[in-house]
Order: C-alpha cells, then sequence, then structure tokens
C-alpha cells in the first residue's frame, strides 16, 4: 500500500540525545567537583531510563522524576543528596541549562526531512515525554519547519507503545495507519508499537546490521519510498 505520511520518534533517532545528555553531563559533574567516569555515565543514564519511565506511567510527575534521578544519582558519585526540593531543583536545572545548550540533531535528520517534503510526503513527530521540553527540542535543533504535526504523549495523553498512541496522530493527520510509515530507534516502543497499530515500520539501528525492515540513516528513507521498497 502506498505511504501517505511519515511519522518519526525523536529522542534517538532524529535528536542525538546521548549526545547531548553526556555533554550536559560533564558539565555538571565539572560543576559539581566530581570526576567524571564511564561508570558514572552508565549510573546516569539508567537512571534516567527508569525514573522517566515511571512518569509516562504516570507513577511521578515531571518534576518528580527530576528530582528522583538526582536522589538515586548523587550518593552513587560520593555526594550528598539536598534535604529540600528547593535544592534539588536548582542542582537539576544546572544539569538541565548544560543539557539543553547541548542539543543537537543527528546529522541525517534535517537532509532527511528536507527530501521527504521535496516529494510532497507530510511529516510528523511522534515522542513520549513532557510537551513543552519535547517541542522545545525541535525548535533548538532546527527541525520545527521541516515537521507539519508534533505529538507528545503529554498533548495526547497515550504513551508509546500504546495502539492509541500512534492511532491518534494518524487520524489527526487524516491518513489510515496502513498508509502511514513509522520510523524510530526501540524495536519494542516504536515499532512493535506501531505495528501493532496497524502502521508500516522501519527500524533505525544506527549501529546494528542491514537487515529487513532496518535502516541504518535517516538518509536511506527519502530515496526507499521514491522505489517503494519498504
Amino acid at each position: 500500500m502506498k505511504i501517505r505520511a511519515v511519522l518519526f520518534d525523536l529522542d534517538n533517532t532524529l535528536f542525538d540525545h546521548p549526545a547531548s545528555a553526556r555533554a550536559g553531563l560533564d558539565a555538571f559533574l565539572q560543576y559539581l567537583e566530581t570526576e567524571r567516569s564511564d561508570e558514572l555515565t552508565r549510573w546516569w543514564f539508567e537512571i534516567e531510563e527508569v525514573n522517566y519511565n515511571r512518569f509516562l506511567t504516570k507513577e511521578l510527575s515531571f518534576q518528580e522524576q527530576r528530582r528522583e534521578r538526582l536522589r538515586h544519582f548523587l550518593p552513587l558519585a560520593g555526594l550528598t543528596v539536598p534535604q529540600t526540593n528547593t535544592r534539588i531543583d536548582e542542582l537539576f536545572t544546572t544539569y538541565l541549562q548544560n543539557y539543553e545548550e547541548a542539543w543537537t540533531a543527528f546529522p541525517d535528520a534535517a537532509p532527511a526531512l528536507q527530501g521527504l517534503r521535496a516529494i510532497g510526503m507530510p511529516v510528523g513527530v511522534i515522542t513520549n515525554g513532557n510537551h513543552d521540553q519535547q517541542t522545545s527540542k525541535i525548535n533548538r535543533i532546527g527541525l520545527e519547519p521541516l515537521l507539519d504535526r508534533i505529538f507528545t504523549s503529554e498533548l495526547t495523553n497515550h504513551a508509546k507503545p500504546a495502539q492509541e498512541a500512534f492511532m491518534e496522530p494518524c487520524r489527526s493527520m487524516n491518513v489510515s495507519p496502513a498508509e502511514t510509515l513509522y520510523v524510530g530507534d526501540s524495536y519494542r516502543v516504536d515499532i512493535e508499537g506501531a505495528r501493532n497499530a496497524g502502521l508500516q515500520a522501519l527500524h533505525l539501528n544506527r549501529e546494528g546490521t542491514r537487515r529487513q525492515g532496518t535502516i541504518q540513516s535517516l538518509a536511506e528513507l527519502p530515496p526507499r519510498l521514491i522505489e517503494g521498497t519498504l
């Protein structure tokens, strides 16, 4: 079936979250006068994932998941957790400022979106997370003019991999799921979620091997759509 719209994941697909977060963490550790290490970086990402998922399941508010991240991380860095939420928030703001200054898109993101728009393809984003932060990322990294719609889990009240997280954007863009292609980096959240909702899907696996249903770069996408070789 012909593709009439393409939807993308944001973090780790269009937006280079790992590079941005590592830069933000390095600057944060320097502020804390703590030496960076691969172990601390690994713990930061693990703690981030656990508590962000708690936010997505509505166990924690967006602000509280930030506090929980520092409550778990600071002792691992040999530091004392502040006794007040106000001080924890101040510390996280320091990290956040450095993280935001490092926000960057993957080099293949803008060219791929431009290529899709050149062939008249509507494009959008489906992303889990806080609406203000996710739209701010898109604006800061220069992709906002290249997108027709942005759907966040906070806006739609549905987080991937729930089927409705994919089906509501299709309805909003007036395309059927079967005519919509979804591209994302997480096989479970993005690819299985999209396919379960009836969309076609391509797994972006930048470090993996090339196989059916997988691309290693977004640069592959416009030519494959033109050739009909999904």
